[in-house]
Parts: structure tokens; C-alpha cells; sequence
């Protein structure tokens, strides 16, 4: 009998991707346990009133409430349109789901459970478009991913900080999301042409118009930084799709986040508040910032570090107050000052609590034994990036995912005041900082040849 070898190469649709992530039993493994997981901590282990590690989900819980109930949001109490605005994604789904007879709280957790394991398919995705974006021969084995990929996806589904804020009701993992989602399209629109680019075109404006409704500040960030480099590698890349998705995902997202615009009229003393939700961000005023760029840049690092030390007041974990603000009134010395403060409130966003350092509770202890964690793979995904051969569509996605984590970090560090709420929001480099590591040339898997018989 006569034998031949060849690839069994699969399409290249969304559905293709799917088929070939769900023929590895390990992925399935990971999200059915994830999943079941999810299932038992939300029966067993919450309890039936905001839960102490993130008491915000009270509050989301009670606008999707107010929603489903065809309330306008304008009344909602204390923050009024500001917060429906800036959570969208996650309010509306759980209210559909109120209206089916889920408890608040009950739909705010299953809807963020939800976004918590379909982003670890996303990231499995993002995998698979990223193989064939680098030609590689995808076939419907497991042996598409090695064993150290499995560790890594395992890794993102199961850090304890990620699992946690992807369960309760949050909007973590709907940001998450809804920016993997955003990114897996963008990776499918790099290797499409005609038709398909322009639905791929659509699909990931959608996305990512659809990630500054679960957080707009985060999906900003991520639209500017991509944008600069797609419009820096447009000549090599040939692809005006891209900087076309930004420029539109970018638009749409600032419509998306500020409608309704009426002021909050009288509050509702029925409904809970929370003090510690921030308020959605100041609107970027362009036109200003050409005619007095001085004057917008201080307006804006004041206000960062009012909301900065806002947010010290009553933290177990607070960091030092800032006074940046009343050492000097001139742009040059305020800018200074920022600077001077941000290699240190960076490094606690990055990697505090840390061990014999930060202590005082159960909860401190166990983010410090993460930080270890995060200790290897910032460094790690750093120092992989740099040490592989790149080509123009590997430079784009290094560049860009890791100046998003760059600057989503020192943004982040200049606003949080202190370490509890840093380590949440943390969770939102997991994703870029992960999939780094997945594509280097040690963690790409060695596909064989499978031998079939010839007819």
C-alpha cells in the first residue's frame, strides 16, 4: 500500500477557527472546568448580597435592575447616564436577563461569567488566526497546540485574580471581551481580501465599539496606540482597513458612551450607592487643546490626581497622597513633578502587593503570591518580544500590544490610589501580555505531517 503525506488544512472562517480550537480536548477541558467552576462558586460560595471583593457589583446590579425595568437612566441614582454609558455592554444583557426572572445580582455575575470563559476561547482564537496569518497548516489535531500553549491558556482561564473578577458582576471581563474580540477580528482582517475584508472591516468596528461600552477609557487607549501604528505600517502592511476600523470603532464608541446626555435629575434613596465607582472620564476637548495645549495638559494631570487621591479615602491599601497640584502652578513643574511620581506608582501597579512588604490581610497575602506570577510575565512577554526574528505583521502586533500595555499601565498608575483597585484593573493587560508569550518562536507548536493513505 502506497502512502502519501499532506496537510489537512482547514478553511479560513470564524466557524473553521472554532472547529479547529474545539478538536483539542485540552481547550475543552479548560473551559468545562472553568465553566463548572463558575456554576458552583455562584451557587455555593456567593452570597445573595454584593460580595466583599467587589462590592461595585451591587451597583451594576441595580442599574440593570433599573433598565430592565424601562426606567431612564437619566434618574438613576448619584451618577445618573454617567455609568450606563461607560457600561452598556455588560447592563444591557443582564437586563434581558432580569427580564427573563434572574435576581439582579445573579444576572450581572452569569453575564460576566459568560464573557470570562468565551474570552478564553477568543484568546484560543486569536492563536489560530494568528497561524494562519503566518501561513502556517492548521490541521484538526491537538498537536496544532503544544503543550506549553495549554499551560499559558490554562494560566489566563485560572489566575486567581483574572477567574475571580471574570465571575463576579463586574465589568472587567466584559472590557476583556470585548478587546479580544476586537483583536481576533483584526487578525482575520490582516490576512482577508475583498469581501471579506470589508465584513471583517465592520465586524471589528462593531467589537470594539461594543468594548468602550463595557469600559470607554481602556478601549480608548487601545483604538490611539493601534491606530498610531497601523497608520505608521500602512505602506507595508497595505492595509487602510485597519486604520478605517479605528477611526470608526473610535467615533461610534464616543457615541455609544455618551448618549443619553441629560444631567441625573433627583436621586433614588431605594435604589444602593457606591461611592468607590469613579466617574466616566472628562471629555477630550479638541479644539481647546489646539488653541491652549498648556492649559489642557495641566487641567488634565490635575484632575487625574484629584480622582488619585479621591481614590486613598478609606482604602485599607491606600497609596501616598499625591501633591503634585499645590507645589507649583506652572505647566513645566507640574509635568515635572507627574514624571518624577510615576516609576514608582507604576511599579505599584504592576507588582504591589508584594511579600513582607504589603501586609495586614488574608486578601494582601494572596495578591502578593500572584504578584510572583506577574513578577515572570511582564518581564517574560518583554524580553520574548524582543528576541525573536520579526516580520512587518509580527513588529505591528508587538508594537502595538505592547505599547498598550505600556501606557494602559502608566495611565492607570497616575489614576489608582490604591493597591486594591490597581490589582483589579491589572487584569486588563492579562490578554496581550499572555498571547505575546503564546507567539514566540518556543511556544509555536511543530506541526508534523500526518500520513494518509493513498486511494
Amino acid at each position: 500500500m502506497k502512502y502519501k503525506a499532506k496537510h489537512r488544512v482547514e478553511g479560513n472562517t470564524i466557524l473553521d477557527d472554532i472547529r479547529c480550537v474545539l478538536t483539542s480536548k485540552p481547550i475543552v477541558i479548560i473551559l468545562l472546568v472553568s465553566a463548572a467552576i463558575r456554576v458552583m462558586i455562584q451557587f455555593f460560595l456567593l452570597p445573595n448580597s454584593p460580595s466583599a471583593l467587589g462590592p461595585d457589583e451591587g451597583t451594576y446590579a441595580s442599574l440593570a435592575k433599573y433598565v430592565s425595568q424601562g426606567l431612564p437612566v437619566e434618574e438613576f441614582p448619584v451618577y445618573g447616564p454617567v455609568l450606563y454609558n461607560s457600561c452598556r455592554s455588560i447592563t444591557l444583557p443582564s437586563a434581558f436577563l432580569i427580564k427573563l426572572g434572574l435576581a439582579e445580582l445573579t444576572a450581572v455575575r452569569a453575564i460576566s461569567s459568560v464573557y470570562g470563559i468565551t474570552s478564553t476561547l477568543l484568546l484560543a482564537l486569536c492563536f489560530i488566526a494568528y497561524l494562519r496569518l503566518r501561513n502556517k497548516a492548521v490541521k484538526i489535531l491537538s498537536s496544532t497546540f503544544s503543550n506549553r500553549f495549554i499551560f499559558m491558556l490554562g494560566l489566563f482561564a485560572f489566575l486567581p485574580s483574572n477567574f475571580v473578577w471574570s465571575t463576579i458582576g463586574l465589568r472587567e471581563s466584559g472590557s476583556q471581551f470585548w478587546l479580544l474580540a476586537s483583536f481576533y477580528l483584526l487578525l482575520k482582517l490582516l490576512n482577508s481580501t475583498g469581501i471579506d475584508s470589508l465584513k471583517l472591516t465592520a465586524l471589528s468596528a462593531i467589537a470594539l465599539t461594543l468594548a468602550y461600552g463595557a469600559r470607554p477609557q481602556t478601549a480608548l487607549i487601545f483604538s490611539v496606540v493601534s491606530l498610531f501604528f497601523s497608520t505608521a505600517m500602512l505602506l507595508k502592511l497595505r492595509k487602510p482597513t485597519l486604520v478605517i476600523v479605528f477611526i470608526l470603532a473610535t467615533l461610534a464608541g464616543h457615541a455609544f458612551t455618551t448618549t443619553p446626555t441629560n444631567p441625573a435629575l433627583p436621586t433614588n434613596p431605594a435604589l444602593p450607592t457606591n461611592p468607590t465607582i469613579p466617574t466616566s472620564p472628562t471629555k477630550f476637548d479638541v479644539a481647546k487643546f489646539f488653541q491652549s495645549p498648556s492649559s489642557v495638559l495641566s487641567s488634565a494631570l490635575r484632575n487625574l490626581e484629584t480622582k488619585r487621591n479621591l481614590n486613598t479615602l478609606g482604602a485599607k491599601s491606600a497609596l501616598p497622597i499625591s501633591n503634585c497640584s499645590s507645589s507649583s502652578g506652572e505647566i513645566a513643574n507640574l509635568v515635572k513633578c507627574t514624571l518624577f511620581e510615576l516609576p514608582n506608582r507604576l511599579f505599584s501597579f504592576l507588582f504591589r502587593p508584594l511579600n513582607f512588604f504589603d501586609q495586614g490581610s488574608t486578601t494582601l497575602t494572596l495578591a502578593a503570591l500572584e504578584n510572583l506570577v506577574w513578577l515572570t510575565l511582564i518581564p517574560l512577554s518583554i524580553w520574548l518580544s524582543l528576541r525573536r526574528r520579526k516580520s512587518y505583521v509580527d513588529r505591528f502586533i508587538d508594537l502595538s500590544l505592547i505599547s498598550f500595555v505600556v501606557v494602559f499601565a502608566s495611565s492607570a498608575a497616575l489614576y489608582e490610589g490604591n493597591i486594591g483597585t490597581a490589582f483589579r484593573h491589572k487584569s486588563t493587560i492579562l490578554w496581550p501580555i499572555v498571547f505575546i508569550i503564546m507567539i514566540s518562536s518556543s511556544f509555536m507548536p511543530k506541526l508534523r505531517r500526518k500520513i494518509i493513505p493513498a486511494t
